[in-house]
């Protein structure tokens, strides 16, 4: 098993990208720290996990909190006696141009999906030290890599976040961690099942469809295999790398 005797926080992990990350990282070996800001979606998550042979525990966390999150990774340490992975994950959108987007809104998407990847990470680096080592994985986006319309402060925010995956990669590389963004593209997770069925004609469809050569969107298990490669010790000598798993979306 890929990931055997290892401990991961997986945050949103109650849904989408981070439930399929959770799912296949029980599957092949790890302790799943199962986080989200929704008690009733995370263990639900565990009893699937559980289910199937797993060991995890869930988090109802705040992850813009950070006394909530420093919880967070103690509670891993007291269960599980260790901490070897973060996958942050958790992350949302708005949609409007910079004439559209509200302060509030803007500042409120840095902080799910920025502000949340320092505060996981303080409080993660200190118990991997202390384990001599570990893997963080941020997830970014496609669009933080090229602009999409109507995502400006989305855009803004997952560039930040690929930019510090970089910076954290050379700053905590002596402490043998190793630090990876991945960059999906459209990806089916339920928020995204629901803003597609605004959809209302053919047209809309095709469109959407086109930006992708491969003539679909991603499911959450591709995502989370990408995660899982660059958690596991067959990226070894992977960081600072940001992944793209688009369907050749930035090709293009």
């Amino acid at each position: 098993m890929r990931l055997k005797d290892k401990v991961a926080i997986i945050t949103g992990s109650g849904s989408g990208i981070g439930r399929a990350a959770a799912l296949i990282f029980a599957r092949e070996g790890a302790k799943v720290v199962v986080a989200d800001i929704n008690e009733s979606s995370a263990k639900k998550t565990v009893e699937e996990i559980e289910a199937k042979g797993g060991e995890a525990i869930s988090f109802q966390v705040d992850i813009t909190v950070e006394s909530q999150v420093k919880q967070m990774t103690q509670a891993a340490k007291e269960k599980f006696g260790k901490l070897d992975i973060l996958f942050n994950n958790a992350g949302m959108q708005n949609i409007g141009t910079v004439l559209e987007v509200a302060e509030e809104d803007w500042d409120r998407v840095f902080e799910v999906n920025v502000k949340s990847v320092l505060f996981c990470s303080k409080h993660a680096i200190p118990l991997m030290i202390e384990n001599g080592g570990g893997s963080i994985v941020n997830v970014g986006s496609v669009a933080g890599v090229v602009g999409v319309p109507k995502l400006a402060a989305y855009c803004a925010a997952k560039g930040a976040v690929i930019a510090l995956t970089r910076n954290m990669a050379l700053d905590l590389a002596a402490h043998k961690i190793r630090v990876n963004c991945i960059n999906p593209g459209t990806t089916l997770t339920p928020l995204i099942q629901e803003l597609l069925k605004t959809d209302d004609t053919e047209a809309k469809k095709q469109a959407r469809l086109s930006k992708y050569p491969i003539g679909r969107f991603g499911h959450p298990d591709e995502i989370a295999a990408a995660a899982l490669f660059l958690a596991s010790d067959e990226a070894s000598f992977s960081t600072g790398s940001a992944l793209l798993v688009d369907g050749g979306m930035t090709s293009m």
